[in-house]
């Protein structure tokens, strides 16, 4: 249940990102007289991913007081004084002022407020990783987990939404809007694998190759590795299309998000895992 927990926390945050960076510069984006980003699919992402970042902090404080063994009456203790308690205190704000922005109607002010809740979802949820684990350089740990978030979600995240803006009927700019995701991806996609190669390197410096090989978590972390690689091969393809004028081709695109869920949900997995070497 822990994996499912982060599961949710990583699609709504991800969305919550995309959804930021795609309204701050497309606020004004329309087809007819309606906003792009208040049609049906977009709009159910929003509300969906607003779901996602309440009932993922509330399950993982759930799932957090049967392992320790604690009631409801043992709440303020839990939060209070313990060094998880605030960490999730933090995350649960941070959740609450995203997903209060995601269902706002699009606008300059509403994009910024999710901007924000975006960055602040992202911070806190590096305090509740490994990098909060880390002694050695506990702040840089968070922001290299912070900056690991955030990239992949401009990357996948913008992706999801720039494909439900642009297949909002009536929408006579979807070229452009492809563009501009190109230009955002070919940059966040790199500096994503970066942060996660970093990330990875910093979690498994105590163990040697062989048992980081022959362990769960780096066998995950390899599949993890091979989705990634399968998911930039295909955006490389699209991003030639978009280069010479056309439109991503749908189903590849299907297959990149389904691909890139596969990523998420790998990493959920191992991200619960004791790394070897520890």
């Amino acid at each position: 249940m822990a994996s499912v927990a982060r599961l949710l926390l990583y699609v709504g945050a991800l969305i919550a990102i995309g959804r930021g960076l795609l309204t701050l510069t497309g606020s004004d984006w329309r087809a007819g007289e309606q906003s792009v980003h208040s049609a049906a699919v977009p709009q159910w992402l929003a509300r969906g991913a607003a779901l996602l970042l309440v009932l993922a902090p509330l399950l993982m404080l759930q799932l957090q007081l049967g392992a320790l063994d604690m009631t409801r009456a043992d709440l303020p203790t839990l939060l209070g004084e313990t060094g998880w308690g605030q960490g999730w205190s933090q995350l649960m704000t941070a959740c609450v002022l995203a997903s209060i922005a995601l269902v706002l109607p699009v606008g300059g002010s509403t994009s910024l407020m999710l901007v924000f809740g975006a960055l602040a979802v992202a911070f806190a949820m590096s305090g509740l990783g490994h990098a909060a684990a880390d002694e050695q350089w506990p702040l840089g740990a968070r922001v290299l987990d912070a900056t690991h978030i955030l990239t992949t979600g401009a990357w996948i995240g913008g992706l999801l939404m720039t494909w439900s803006v642009t297949r909002v009927r009536g929408f006579a700019t979807a070229n452009e809007a492809w563009r501009r995701f190109s230009r955002v991806a070919t940059v966040m996609a790199p500096l994503s694998i970066a942060t996660g190669v970093l990330g990875a390197a910093r979690v498994l410096r105590h163990a040697s190759l062989g048992s980081a090989v022959s362990s769960d978590y780096g066998q995950l972390l390899l599949l993890k590795t091979a989705l990634v690689v399968t998911v930039l091969a295909i955006g490389a393809r699209q991003r030639t299309r978009i280069a010479r004028g056309d439109l991503p081709a749908v189903r590849s695109v299907q297959v990149e998000l389904g691909m890139a869920l596969g990523v998420l949900l790998v990493t959920a997995l191992f991200t619960g895992m004791e790394p070897p070497g520890e």
